[in-house]
């Protein structure tokens, strides 16, 4: 972007942004630095904080800016374009600081019959690709006609049509589609969604060590941030002449905003705080511009402790019908950039201690005399990520249950905290029958047999991550647990779950972990170690309608299921000749091992995993496979990889759906299932699933209704082997 424009002075007034003047007040800089350091780390960090969790995509800027103007003061007016001039002071010489305020993001350019949201990118030619594949798989916030926002995903194909050499058709290759939980056109429209609504990734906004900020596109408002905290000082403090903070839109793309800043206010000099810095701070000017002021800013920052690298210049792009250099003659643009770590991607972080000493800087270069500090407070410290849940155990309501359990994590070898909040979950009548065994499965037996006629098992366990190795820099190496697709979760955010509790990180690359420290010993004090787990930060999301979304839906979904036709049965069962086991498997993921474990020890006649259906019912799905329907009901999985059902089974459990009245489709699909492991033996294996979208990433997308069916349809089924009436 673009470095500081000066003009001269036009008053007697001496120049701040020349060496020699520099020289003149930087023997008095320190001591009231120092003075002025110490209270403003807190609400800065805050206000970073609060910034970088608002969405605004270019041209949808308004909820930040809102933000901004109920806390900058001054004189304040608002350009054509929603931008926003704060003025401070008054005559010469006028120093003009400019920060954006928008974010990498998409535009709805079609909605289809089936309810998809068409995107386009708003962003540079260049840079489209690489912000194509950051959204891929992930949850976003799509803009509304009255200013709300709706949960989204991105939709992404299945990893299990990959082992079929499924390609996506030709006319799909690089599309962008954002699934709202719709399911047409109407109902995506009636949520007030329409052309030109925007769509911006979820936020999640984490602390990393000490004293860094980590969210998608942080550095996009650490600018903003600056100047708020400068606008602050402003209010209290006068300066001689006259400063202007300029909050612009539209930097993204071709730095729309600026362009009109530039060519509407009149000011001797100027400085943008441009985003995508690198891991150190750094000033240069804008290439193009005739003066270069930032030996200047290098010789300010040191004294004040500020690692301030100096460049030779630095790029602004302004589009192909853009002015390429929009000042005039003996004019400059200062550029500086604040450090960014991983810059450019959905896992920047940015650190508050830079962030104060750069509204330091400033301060002093403007002419603002030291002040004690601000008199508000406020704290970067919002919890751990993880520790709030959308769901809770006292519930008893299927949606409740799907939501607790969701928001635990468990990748295979590491399903603890998920099989303890089922057993929280589970119907008092079920707590004699409780055990665990040797492997880690949680197994109810209802009735009063000693060896169960049929067994019901959905799995605990999801895919994720395991650490491999804490490195030396800080960073640690980490592995895929379980069939994933690795580039959904690279450059995106991270839980690691060690011995002290839950740490936010960034997925930096498939299979790096940072936790925003610099050494192998700061990360290990934080509890990190070799073998802890590590998954997509975890949350419950509702879609439209009765639709929602979550990491490990697969299989929570059907664990909950099991839990559900428990507590409808259990009362029942106590008069039962026969029993049915309900079995919370482990491993399923990396080899069904907790299936194969339980498997040595009984020998039912029939097994019903409840596990998902992986439905090809998205546009990235293969025609001619999984064609069941989200909303349709339960799905009896037929025939997949592992396995097929024998046709009389299959008709058997028909029957015992239409006495009940109970919605059942039929399919076959790519993947395996827990009650494969039975299959060399004289047991049955009768999966039933509920549709899924987008397995295996972060998105998972299921219907609450086909939920219900299941759990109607195991009630109804394990009734019957318990020789019991529904």
């Amino acid at each position: 972007m673009h470095s500081f424009c000066s003009r001269g002075s036009r008053s007697g007034y001496a120049d701040p942004f020349r060496p020699g003047f520099v020289r003149r007040w930087l023997r008095t800089l320190s001591l009231a630095i120092a003075a002025s350091l110490s209270g403003v780390a807190a609400l800065h960090g805050a206000d970073l904080w609060e910034l970088a969790g608002l969405h605004g995509a270019s041209g949808d800027e308004g909820r930040v800016i809102a933000y901004i103007r109920e806390r900058v003061g001054g004189v304040q007016r608002a350009g054509a374009n929603g931008s926003l001039i704060a003025t401070f002071g008054q005559g010469s010489p006028t120093t003009l600081l400019i920060a954006g305020v928008d974010e990498p993001g998409f535009v709805v350019s079609r909605i289809d019959e089936r309810g998809y949201l068409w995107l386009h990118p708003l962003a540079e030619s260049q840079g489209r690709s690489k912000i194509t594949a950051q959204f891929r798989g992930q949850h976003v916030r799509v803009s509304t006609l009255t200013g709300s926002l709706q949960a989204g995903v991105i939709a992404v194909p299945s990893v299990h049509f990959r082992s079929l050499a499924h390609s996506v058709p030709g006319g799909l290759r690089g599309a962008v589609l954002a699934d709202v939980g719709a399911s047409t056109r109407t109902e995506v429209l009636a949520a007030g969604i329409g052309l030109l609504s925007r769509v911006t990734l979820e936020k999640r906004v984490a602390r990393l060590s000490d004293q860094w900020l980590a969210a998608p596109w942080i550095s996009t408002r650490s600018g903003a941030a600056i100047l708020l905290g400068l606008g602050r000082r402003l209010r209290e403090s006068p300066v001689p002449g006259t400063v202007i903070l300029a909050f612009v839109t539209q930097q993204h793309p071709h730095n729309a905003g600026l362009l009109r800043v530039l060519r509407s206010v009149e000011a001797d000099r100027a400085l943008l705080i441009a985003p995508n810095g690198g891991p150190h701070a750094t000033v240069a000017p804008a290439s193009g511009t005739d003066s270069d002021d930032s030996p200047s800013y290098v010789e300010a920052a040191q004294k004040i402790g500020l690692r301030l690298e100096r460049r030779r210049s630095h790029p602004l792009q302004f589009g192909p019908f853009g002015d390429s250099k929009p000042w005039k003659a003996g004019q400059s643009l200062t550029v500086l950039q604040p450090p960014t770590r991983n810059g450019g991607t959905p896992a920047e972080s940015t650190g508050t201690r830079e962030i104060d000493l750069i509204i330091s800087l400033l301060g002093r270069l403007v002419g603002l005399a030291a002040t004690k500090g601000p008199t508000e407070t406020a704290s970067t410290s919002r919890g751990r990520p993880d520790a709030s849940r959308d769901g809770e155990a006292a519930s008893p309501t299927l949606e409740r249950m799907v939501a607790a359990l969701v928001d635990e994590p468990g990748i295979s070898g590491s399903e603890e905290r998920v099989r303890e909040r089922i057993r929280s979950l589970l119907p008092r009548e079920a707590a004699d029958a409780i055990r665990i065994d040797s492997k880690g499965n949680l197994i109810v037996r209802i009735g009063s047999a000693p060896e169960p006629t049929a067994s019901f098992i959905a799995h605990m366990d999801e895919i994720g991550y395991e650490v491999q190795r804490v490195l030396t820099d800080g960073t640690a190496s980490a592995s895929l647990r379980g069939g994933g697709l690795p580039e959904v979760f690279a450059w995106q955010p991270a839980s690691v779950h060690g011995a002290q509790g839950t740490l936010p990180a960034v997925m930096t690359n498939s299979g790096l972990l940072d936790f925003g420290a610099l050494s192998r010993e700061r990360v290990e004090s934080m509890g990190v170690r070799d073998g802890d787990s590590a998954t997509v930060p975890k949350r419950y999301r509702k879609l439209l309608g009765s639709r929602v979304s979550g990491r490990s839906l697969d299989d929570r979904l059907g664990c909950a299921v099991l839990i559900e036709a428990m507590r409808r049965i259990a009362r029942k069962a106590r008069r039962a000749r026969r029993s049915v086991d309900f079995v919370f498997s482990v491993e399923e993921e990396i080899g069904m091992h907790g299936a194969r474990h339980y498997m040595q020890g009984v020998r039912p006649s029939r097994v019903y995993p409840i596990d998902t259906f992986v439905t090809a019912e998205s546009p990235f799905g293969p025609e001619k496979l999984a064609p069941a329907l989200l909303g349709g009901g339960a799905v009896l999985r037929a025939i997949d990889q592992s396995g097929m059902t024998p046709l009389s089974e299959v008709e058997r459990v028909l029957a015992i759906a239409k006495r009940a009245r109970i919605p059942v489709q039929m399919g076959v699909t790519a993947g395996g299932n827990d009650g494969s492991v039975f299959r060399f033996f004289e047991t049955v294996n009768v999966p039933i699933g509920f549709p899924l979208r987008y397995a295996h990433s972060p998105v998972e997308t299921a219907d609450l209704r086909d939920a219900e069916s299941v759990a109607d349809l195991v009630e109804a089924l394990a009734l019957e082997e318990l020789g019991l009436r529904r």
